[in-house]
């Protein structure tokens, strides 16, 4: 027959009530988070030199003309919309010669496709174009089609003998 466990007193396990044990379980404990908050800050750049990238970005776009050319423009998602009407709306994007003109382009663009009503979602994308074309970009525009937007009810009417 097992004996039931018996339960001690942590004082008692401690006569002399020791506090180094703990202390030093405790400053161990505090190396390995030092150890990985070390890691984790080596890995991930400061906060303050992605924040100084972002706004050199924005005084960049603000102040100066970013050249740029559209190297292809990709239409995706279109099944029952001919080519040819989405190629029309999108011709701004071909014209654009700066990022900052493309910005613009691509803000008016969508608004034109979503104003057709044939849409349910209009995605513009802007990629870099291929590597051996510099200061080239692609433009994806990914579309979603509304589902039949014709509707409409049908009865029918009998009359009854008399």
């Amino acid at each position: 027959m097992a004996k039931p466990e018996e339960r001690t007193d942590p004082i008692e396990q401690n006569p002399n009530n020791d506090e180094d044990d703990i202390d030093q379980e405790t400053e161990e404990e505090e190396d390995d988070d030092d150890d990985e908050e070390l890691e984790s800050q080596q890995r991930k750049p400061p906060a303050g030199i992605e924040q100084l990238k972002l706004e050199n970005l924005f005084r960049r776009l603000q102040n100066e003309k970013v050249l740029l050319r559209v190297h292809d423009v990709i239409i995706k998602g279109n099944t029952k919309t001919k080519d040819s009407l989405l190629e029309a709306e999108t011709v701004l994007l071909k014209d654009a010669s700066s990022l900052q003109e493309l910005l613009e382009a691509s803000k008016v663009v969508n608004f034109r496709l979503q104003s057709l009503d044939i849409f349910d979602s209009v995605k513009i994308t802007l990629d870099s174009g291929p590597p051996e074309l510099p200061q080239t970009a692609n433009v994806v525009v990914e579309v979603v089609e509304s589902s039949s937007p014709i509707s409409g009810e049908v009865g029918a009417y009998t009359k009854g003998e008399v």
